[in-house]
């Protein structure tokens, strides 16, 4: 796999003085959980970062090495980008029996685009696609692409799967939370394991016993030292951040056809990725109001910074935030 990584053990133990005896409760006693920490380049495109919680460090390589296989497995069902994908296998097709992992993505994107009222979409490539080709579409094309993309895209029956539309598919927006819950809890089944938790890209996913203090990027400072927008305490939790401040303008409303523009950066908190993933895109689109509406209406945290600097929260995910900047200035 093209990946750099580099990693180390970040604690370790330090061996005392001789001890003159050694009883049997010390000799059964097992070592105390290490913390294991690393990082590759070039993940899915994007960064990824492992902290694995072991008794030794035989265990924690182990547990890194099944991180590493179950993101390489699930990227070979879910990924736009390689030609042969199942994903794009099914879509060049247009009807196959689909693997149980792809039937569960698009089941959960039927249901998340309909929850979201549309500002999710699995087909909002094609309104990137249409930007690319002109900054100013014309009513006509505008039109037509609204139609496809209202129309049903796709039917699924047990886990054979027929494609309706002729538009391209992309799950991005679900399936990277998704691959971060999964590649978690194969690290956890290694005997030994304490703790995991992974970062791809922005999709943060934790499991174990100990709370976690995450950072929530400041949405409108380029210097990597800047104080972050705010501070969340949190156990056996997916978090997600996204919006254009720092990938440039790359998000759309499907529902109008037209760049998001109000929203600068917008964060889920929830109980797995894949629902944080598709929540904080969902959450650029929609407007402030509907997001903290939608955020309770699925028990999530919700953080939202419009282009103005305002601040909007819910109180699930107050609950959780130990500091937070009062205002912020584009």
């Amino acid at each position: 796999m093209p990946f750099t990584v580099h990693s180390s053990w970040i604690a370790s133990l330090t061996p005392g003085p001789k001890a003159k005896t050694m009883n049997l409760t010390a000799i059964l006693k097992p070592p105390r959980p290490q913390p294991y920490t690393a990082c590759y380049e070039g993940v899915l495109g994007t960064r990824l970062e492992l902290y694995i919680l072991a008794q030794h460090p035989r265990t924690a390589r182990q547990a890194e090495a099944q991180i590493l296989l179950e993101i390489d497995r699930l990227e070979g069902l879910f990924s736009r980008f390689l030609p042969n994908s199942e994903l794009n296998r099914w879509q060049n097709a247009g009807t196959a029996r689909v693997s149980p992992e792809l039937a569960w993505l698009l089941r959960e994107a039927e249901a998340w685009q309909r929850r979201t009222r549309g500002a999710f979409h699995p087909a909002a490539e094609a309104v990137q696609a249409l930007y690319r080709r002109t900054s100013a579409p014309s009513v006509e094309d505008l039109e037509a692409l609204r139609t496809n993309l209202v129309a049903p895209l796709w039917e699924l029956e047990g886990e054979q799967a027929r494609k309706l539309t002729t538009l391209p598919l992309n799950f991005n927006a679900l399936a990277k939370g998704r691959i971060a819950d999964l590649a978690c809890q194969q690290a956890l089944r290694v005997a030994g394991v304490k703790e995991v938790w992974l970062n791809l890209g922005g999709d943060l996913r934790h499991y174990g016993a100990n709370s976690l203090r995450v950072a929530i990027t400041h949405p409108f400072s380029p210097a990597d030292n800047a104080p972050p927008l705010a501070w969340l305490v949190i156990r056996n939790q997916g978090v997600a951040t996204s919006g254009h401040t720092q990938r440039g303008r790359h998000l759309f409303d499907p529902r109008t056809i037209r760049p998001v523009t109000r929203i600068a950066q917008a964060t889920a908190l929830a109980q797995d990725a894949a629902t944080a993933d598709v929540l904080a895109t969902a959450f650029c689109v929609l407007e402030p109001e509907e997001s903290l509406a939608l955020a309770e209406e699925c028990q999530v945290g919700c953080l939202v910074v419009d282009s103005q600097g305002q601040i909007y929260t819910n109180p699930a995910f107050d609950r959780q935030c130990t500091q937070r900047l009062e205002e912020v200035h584009p």
